[in-house]
């Protein structure tokens, strides 16, 4: 904010407790006093509505004003059914995993687990593509059939979406599995 219009708000918040002070000590009797502290109370609730306004930075269409950002285009909720104590999903050869979607702005997604060593990115465990056809909520339904059976650790879990005819996706969701050998 400027410095004149803070000097501005300043003044105008010092002549409402002075005009305040006015209405107290004439107990409310002076009309005169009273209109004037109406009409700068009312000045001064316009002059923040306008600076509130004003911080929201740029408004994209006239009339919608949000100083707030919008929620994602997107939701994405991924279980297998089986978790360890710290709620940390279990995924074991032969399990299903549940990706429940609720999104409008893609047609076609791609699910990749994808072993977690180190810190690192690993090999791809498993990858597969499956599309909206046309449904903002969905649920698609993977049986985990690894290509490393014998892998056991963490897994990272990434969904991508891809816009209709277009071949670079984006990563829309990424979580941590815990991948066992056996549903033991």
């Amino acid at each position: 904010m400027k410095t004149k219009y803070f000097l501005l708000y300043v003044f105008v918040g010092i002549a409402f407790l002075a005009v305040s002070a006015w209405v107290f000590l004439s107990r409310g009797k002076n009309a005169k006093a009273i209109r004037a502290k109406y009409k700068l109370g009312g000045i001064m609730l316009m002059c923040m509505a306008m600076l509130s306004v004003a911080s929201c930075g740029e408004i994209l269409n006239p009339g919608e004003v949000m100083c707030y950002d919008p929620p994602p285009d997107y939701s994405f909720t991924v279980s297998t059914g089986k978790h360890d104590a710290n709620w940390q999903y279990i995924l074991f050869p032969g399990a299903v995993l549940t990706v429940q979607v609720e999104c409008r702005r893609y047609e076609k997604f791609e699910i990749v687990i994808r072993k977690f060593e180190d810190m690192k990115e690993g090999k791809v465990l498993q990858a597969a593509v499956f599309e909206s056809e046309g449904k903002d909520q969905f649920q698609y339904e993977l049986s985990y059939d690894p290509e490393d059976k014998a892998y056991a650790g963490t897994a990272q879990v990434d969904i991508y979406g891809y816009p209709e005819g277009e071949d670079d996706g984006s990563l829309l969701y990424s979580n941590f599995l815990l991948v066992t050998t056996s549903a033991d």
